[in-house]
């Protein structure tokens, strides 16, 4: 998450710093000698229209880089790519700087969010506070740009901003720091106003980020599982999924709006607007949504009237986070949270209201990685079982019309144990869920697909998806795929999403051990990185999906 600051200087000081920016790099005697700063939150550096360079992200700490979050312009700038990628979450930003008196620009948009209120933050620089209760939206809607501009005086060398969120991450797409007084307005056409705000009006795409309370990815990091992972291991007397026909033939009659024997969905682009099913062909059953933070599960804002959600009226799949940073699941399992969750599952219910749909609860999903607040490992698995039966008390007795979902990522990575050891019994919980994406290891061909399918993890837990539905007829109950898709970064592999498809088709059903229901993950993070529809990577995967679904 923190990274170790550096920054692309002027001219003048970039042999000082090739190696990276440091205390003595930045010596001067005063702020006036001091080079300008321009952060990005890319993956690489930028240079702008006016030839600046913008380094790559850097100097924050905690929260999540998002690079890449869309393609397409920004309006009313020239500077477009400054305002494509973001940091959120963090909660704070810092670099060596000399003592001195400072211009600070922090560029960014709203992207998601449709409504006022709903993404609300204020920054602090050097401790005093210099943007309250920024609400995005509020100021200038939409996909536009908006830069706040404030100045702040640095007396030990270092300036540190805060970010503190009431509502929602705080989000920046880049940050200029120049020397008070010196600096020519940002690029990007923007005129100062509304008492020394900077403002560049201009929409860009929204970024379909599913809540932005939750880390860019719901896939696992990108770094390599433990080498403790056994090799392919040898598949159950029972058959694999069966080869699909040659020919596609008319999609059967079912309960479903989809034509599917299972409820087939999306999330992300398209998904919620009926676009996503007008270009596969049919409509979608289920979506997506998450609530992975205190306050987005207090609200559930994207069920509000008008919000992205607020009109469907199929099934939906709504991750619940289960605690923030900085709580623990010890806490968790004395009843700490009770009152809050209580309340949660309350909201949660009055904003279903009376709609047709099932409402899955999918509380403290990928608990078995390490990248969310709410993982477990062998150190704490004993409270979270605990904490999850209280929850599941209080679903009961509040929502019982809800199906509580226990989702795991396809492979445990941080846990340092057998997730199924910390699975709660059957008792409480209704569905299975696994998420699982075309990675760790990547499936190019049909034949690989089905051989990983009953693989193992490095910790003898279920990793193949076959592995996952036998654990679940095990317990007695369904299994879904709340997030699936390929991976554009290792390949474009139509066979995976055969290899899905089979899968789904041949084990459909409501039963234990059956397939109930799959959300694609269409969302348009990571580069584009796991979309079907709305820009992607991966276009023969697409024509598979079209022709299949």
């Amino acid at each position: 998450m923190s990274k170790l600051s550096k920054f692309l200087l002027s001219t003048a000081a970039v042999a000082t710093v090739a190696s990276g920016l440091t205390t003595a790099g930045l010596t001067a005697a005063n702020a006036a000698d001091a080079p300008t700063l321009r952060v990005s939150t890319q993956r690489a550096t930028y240079t702008d229209t006016s030839g600046n360079v913008w380094s790559a992200d850097s100097g924050f700490e905690g929260g999540w880089q998002n690079p890449n979050v869309t393609t397409a312009p920004i309006a009313g700038t020239t500077d477009a790519k400054l305002y494509q990628s973001e940091h959120y979450g963090m909660k704070g930003w810092s670099a060596k700087v000399p003592n001195g008196t400072y211009d600070v620009t922090l560029k960014t948009a709203e992207t998601y969010w449709t409504q006022k209120g709903a993404r609300v933050f204020s920054v602090t620089a050097e401790g005093r506070s210099v943007v309250s209760n920024l609400d995005i939206f509020a100021e200038v809607g939409k996909n536009r740009a908006l830069d706040k501009k404030f100045t702040v005086t640095v007396a030990d060398g270092t300036l540190n901003l805060g970010f503190t969120q009431s509502r929602n991450w705080a989000t920046v797409d880049a940050i200029l720091v120049q020397p008070a007084g010196t600096g020519a307005p940002a690029p990007g056409g923007a005129t100062p106003g509304n008492g020394g705000v900077v403002v560049n009006p201009g929409p860009r795409p929204t970024n379909p980020t599913p809540v932005v309370s939750t880390p860019p990815s719901t896939t696992p990091p990108s770094t390599t599982p433990p080498s403790t992972t056994p090799p392919v291991t040898t598949p159950p007397s029972t058959a694999p999924v069966t080869t699909p026909p040659t020919s596609t033939s008319p999609k059967p009659q079912t309960g479903n709006v989809s034509g599917h024997e299972w409820m087939s969905g999306s999330s992300g682009v398209g998904a919620a607007n009926g676009q996503f099913g007008s270009w596969r062909g049919s409509n979608l059953d289920i979506v997506s949504s998450w609530a992975g933070n205190a306050d987005n599960s207090a609200n559930f804002y994207t069920l509000w009237k008008g919000a992205e959600y607020g009109s469907w009226n199929g099934s939906m799949d709504m991750s619940v986070g289960g605690i923030d940073p900085g709580e623990t699941w010890s806490q968790a399992a004395s009843g700490k949270f009770d009152a809050r969750w209580a309340a949660s599952l309350t909201k949660l219910k009055q904003l279903w209201g009376g709609r047709d749909g099932t409402m899955y609860i999918r509380f403290a999903h990928e608990m078995n990685g390490y990248w969310f607040s709410w993982s477990v490992n062998k150190n704490n698995y004993q409270d979270f079982m605990t904490s999850w039966k209280r929850y599941r008390a209080l679903q009961q007795q509040i929502f019982p019309e809800a199906e509580l979902v226990f989702s795991v990522n396809k492979e445990t990575n941080g846990a340092g144990m057998d997730w199924t050891k910390f699975f709660p019994g059957k008792q409480y919980v209704d569905v299975l869920s696994v998420d699982y994406y075309n990675n760790w290891p990547y499936a190019s061909t049909l034949a690989q697909f089905q051989q990983q399918s009953w693989d193992k993890d490095g910790y003898g837990a279920p990793k193949g998806i076959n592995a996952h539905l036998a654990f679940a007829k095990s317990q007695g109950l369904p299994l879904a795929v709340s997030e699936w898709s390929g991976n554009a970064d290792d390949g474009d592999s139509p066979a995976y999403i055969q290899g899905m498809y089979d899968f789904f088709k041949a084990n459909a059903g409501s039963g234990a051990g059956q397939l109930l229901y799959e959300v694609q993950f269409n969302v348009n993070i990571d580069g584009q990185r796991w979309l079907l529809n709305g820009g992607t990577r991966m276009p023969a995967s697409a024509a598979k999906y079209r022709e299949l679904f």
